[in-house]
């Protein structure tokens, strides 16, 4: 689904939207999403701004109204919530609509949206999470010996070429993912200097508390097997995919700037199959992860809920374990 730009919602939902973040002390008040996390401020813009577009699309945001929350009505928002569950996945839906809820709520404390809780927690219901698919045909162990094949073989690499620049990195994201098993907002977020440091001859990750779906703090140590990559790519293969680098972004897209998390979903399934033969989600790497720890002992299936930053053991092993 398209959304909206910030610069193109209307003046009436960025002055609101701008008073839900303003800050403040003791006697003028804050806004009340003045305490979000960064990452939490840039989702619910940008699933507001899903909810703009649609809007704009139908013919009725031009329409005069005196506040956001006018436009939010029970049988708008059905016809949306059907659109969204025909165009997306059911747990996006539920995602986007959730965090449409969120909004319009601290946008209009004082209104009844009883009702707007009740299709959330209806949509919410439907994409519930179930266990995890089959795992790929090939091992976790099989899976890095041929990301290291691949990047032992590249002897006659030549920087200056695209396709191989974007393969080669491409490669590192699956194989820090093997590695590393982080959700695919962290990957899109990683910056070199904030989140990569080099320790005692390996990468060392980590991302704070504000910046994690579960408010976790991670930190992971990927695997030295890829130290030399991983230089190599900051050396060489990041400068050249987009000539100078003027930012610190970890993930560089062809024609510069980050690569968002949207374009990194389709880039990993279609290096996963041209590596391994089938094309594999990111999120799926997160329960080859799991399992691969329950499958070597139950001490280190132990190491599972830390390593996918899960608050709850029950979570990781319903949802992600398949040993």
């Amino acid at each position: 689904m398209k959304r909206l730009s910030y610069e193109r919602w209307p003046a009436l939902d960025r002055c609101a939207w701008e008073e839900l973040l303003r800050e403040g002390d003791i006697l003028e008040g804050r806004g009340a999403g003045a305490h979000w996390a960064p990452a939490t401020r840039s989702t619910n813009a940008h699933h507001y701004g899903i909810w703009l577009g649609w809007l704009d699309r139908q013919g009725d945001l031009a329409r005069s109204v005196d506040h956001p929350a006018d436009r939010v009505t029970p049988n708008r928002v059905r016809a949306y919530v059907s659109e969204l569950l025909n165009s997306v996945a059911p747990k996006t839906a539920d995602s986007v609509l959730r965090d449409l809820k969120v909004v319009i709520k601290v946008m209009a404390p004082d209104r009844n949206w009883r009702w707007l809780m009740d299709l959330s927690n209806r949509v919410k219901q439907f994409a519930r999470p179930r266990a995890a698919k089959s795992l790929p045909r090939m091992s976790p162990q099989e899976m890095f010996r041929k990301i290291i094949a691949t990047f032992e073989s590249r002897y006659d690499y030549k920087p200056q070429e695209t396709k191989a620049n974007l393969e080669y990195r491409d490669t590192l994201m699956i194989g820090i993912l093997l590695g590393a098993p982080i959700r695919r907002r962290n990957l899109a977020m990683m910056q070199v200097s904030e989140h990569l440091q080099f320790i005692d001859s390996a990468w060392h990750l980590r991302f704070a508390a504000n910046e994690t779906k579960t408010h976790q703090p991670i930190h992971l140590v990927l695997p030295t097997r890829l130290s030399p990559y991983i230089t190599f790519y900051l050396d060489t293969v990041r400068p050249s995919i987009a000539g100078i680098v003027p930012q610190d972004h970890f993930w560089l897209a062809q024609h510069g700037g980050p690569l968002r998390p949207d374009a990194i979903y389709q880039r990993i399934r279609f290096a996963s199959e041209r590596l391994f033969g089938e094309k594999i989600n990111p999120h799926a790497f997160r329960s080859i992860a799991a399992t691969l720890l329950a499958e070597s002992s139950p001490e280190d299936a132990l190491h599972a809920r830390s390593l996918l930053g899960h608050r709850r053991a029950e979570t990781t092993q319903t949802y992600y374990v398949q040993a």
